[in-house]
This record gives C-alpha cells, structure tokens and sequence, in this order.
C-alpha cells in the first residue's frame, strides 16, 4: 500500500486578479480553494492515474473539519490527526502580472501528538511506500522525517523524501529509496548554483550517503534522474502554455511512483514523472489522467551516463 504524509496541509485559496495593486481594494475574476498540501498532491496524481493511497497529516482548528472532507469527497483515503494549538493553514495564491504566495504557520503538533502520528505509522511495513513531502512547522524538530524513514525502514518499508534544508540533511542518513529536492534546494543545500557537472557531483555526493535514487526537478527545464544503478538522465519538459507551476513538483513525485509502480523500471518511472509535472503546469491545480498520458509521447529523454553496474557487467 502506498502512503503519503503532510505534516503541515493548506487550503489554497487561488484567487486570479489582472494585476495586483498594493494598497488598493480589488475584486478577483476567478477564485477556487484547493485541498493542497506536498503530500496531498501526490496522492492526488496517484488518484488521478489510478492508483490509491492512504493520507496521513495533522489538522487543527476550525479549518481542519473543511480541510478533511474536501480531501474524503475529492476520494482521497484520509488519516489526519487533529491537534490542539493552532489551525490548518490557509495559503493564498494571486496570480496576476507575477504568481504571488502567502502561506500561513499550520498547526503546531506537540511532543504526544507527534509520538502519536508515530505510532500510527509504526504499522506500516514490508510492501508499503511512504511518501513524505513538505517543509516542518517550527513546533517540529528537524530530525522527525529521519526518525520516521529509520523505523519504516526497519519494518521493511521504502520512503521517499520531497524536503529540503536540516531536514533533508537528516533524512540522508537513513538511505531513503527516492529523495527529490528541486534545484533551488539543490543549491542551498551545497551554497552554490548548480551548473550542469557540479549538479552531477551533487548528485551522486547524495547518492554516496546511501540514498538510492535521487531526482532533481529544475522547473521549466526539466528534470535530472541518478538511479541506483548509477545510470544519469535528464529529461525535458514538454512545451505548452503554463498556467501555474503550483503542485508541479509533487505531480512528477506522484508520476514517478505511478511509473516505478507499473513496470518498476526507472526510465519509464522518469517518464511518467515528467508527464504529470508538465501536465499539471498546463492547469489549475493537479492534471488528470487522460492529460498526463496525451504527453507520454512527447517526453524527451536523454542518457548523459550509462548505469555503472551494468558497464561493469560488459566489461
């Protein structure tokens, strides 16, 4: 069973303005709340291709009751634990001249109720994915994703890590199946720009602590893959006219698991991955089925390094 965790969700509430005028009291053309969350979204993709999961998260607040039913009508299987200080947080997206966010704190999850989310994940073994996804409240400590790959991991399971920052530092530790950090993360992570070799070594420095597989979304220029088998590919986006960029990240982690899950092989992991990053940039919120599979055929790999195992093998 597949599994996904959003320790902070939101509601998005996307609001469309022609242009955004500090100071000044405007009306939107086009408003839309959206369920969102890193981990939402990927559950999200997954439904939308076929494949169910389990949603896992806290919620606090008078946003909270709104926040799971729209999850449950929307057909997502949901488990989120309620938690006494703060509230489900309410993000606001303007998309005008520039896309513009403004995301609220989140609930604060305590020492119990984080003891807690850990027991009901605890259950999860041999078989299972876990998915986590997202940045950490400050009530949080940096180490609480690490602590979770480790005891899954224990009990057999595979966990793939969308975080960036002390936290993915952590989670290298524990030799996650499938880390994606975007670019940007990259570069803070090693306090330089990412130009195309340093990128590579960047990469296969991550693969080096033990972490499986790692993949490297860059936006409109697409994607990097380092497999475990050593093996470098890089993929382009699709060109179309992009609407938002929002949950496009999460679309390709949900694409790539759908992909691996499939054929369990990785270029065509990769390319699912891409497919539903690029779809989801061409609407609003996250792309569905029919949308991601139109671009299947358009996606563009390349193969900048052959596996290593497999050389070796040749040799």
């Amino acid at each position: 069973m597949i599994y996904t965790l959003t320790v902070n969700p939101s509601l998005d509430y996307m609001i469309k303005l022609d242009a955004l005028r500090i100071g000044e009291i405007q009306r939107t053309s086009e408003e839309e709340i959206i369920y969102g969350g890193k981990g939402i979204n990927v559950s999200r993709m997954m439904q939308h291709l076929g494949l169910s999961s389990i949603a896992y998260g806290f919620v606090g607040g008078e946003s909270a009751q709104m926040y799971v039913q729209g999850v449950i009508d929307e057909g997502i299987h949901a488990s989120f634990l309620p938690v006494k200080k703060g509230f489900t947080r309410i993000n606001v997206k303007i998309f005008a001249d520039q896309e513009t966010q403004i995301n609220g704190q989140g609930p604060q999850p305590d020492a119990t109720e984080l003891e807690e989310m850990l027991q009901r994940l605890s259950q999860l073994g041999q078989g299972d994915i876990l998915v986590i996804a997202g940045s950490m409240q400050s009530s949080i400590p940096d180490t609480y994703y690490a602590q979770i790959v480790r005891m899954l991991q224990a009990n057999g399971a595979l966990c793939i890590v969308d975080t960036s920052n002390a936290a993915l530092l952590h989670v290298l530790e524990e030799k996650p199946f499938l880390i994606k950090p975007n670019i940007q993360e990259l570069e803070e992570l090693f306090r330089c720009p990412m130009r195309e070799g340093i990128l590579f070594s960047s990469m296969q420095a991550l693969q080096q602590k033990g972490v499986r597989n790692v993949l490297v979304s860059c936006g409109d220029k697409g994607a990097y893959l380092l497999d475990e088998q050593g093996a470098i590919y890089y993929g382009k986006s699709v060109a179309g006219k992009v609407v938002s960029t929002i949950g496009c990240g999460d679309a390709m982690v949900g694409g790539f698991l759908y992909g691996w899950m499939e054929k369990n092989e990785y270029v065509h992991a990769f390319r699912m991955g891409l497919a539903a990053g690029s779809a989801s940039a061409f609407t609003s919120g996250i792309a569905d089925g029919e949308a991601v599979r139109a671009l299947l055929d358009r996606v563009e790999i390349e193969v900048l390094r052959t596996p290593v195992k497999m050389a070796s093998q040749d040799e």
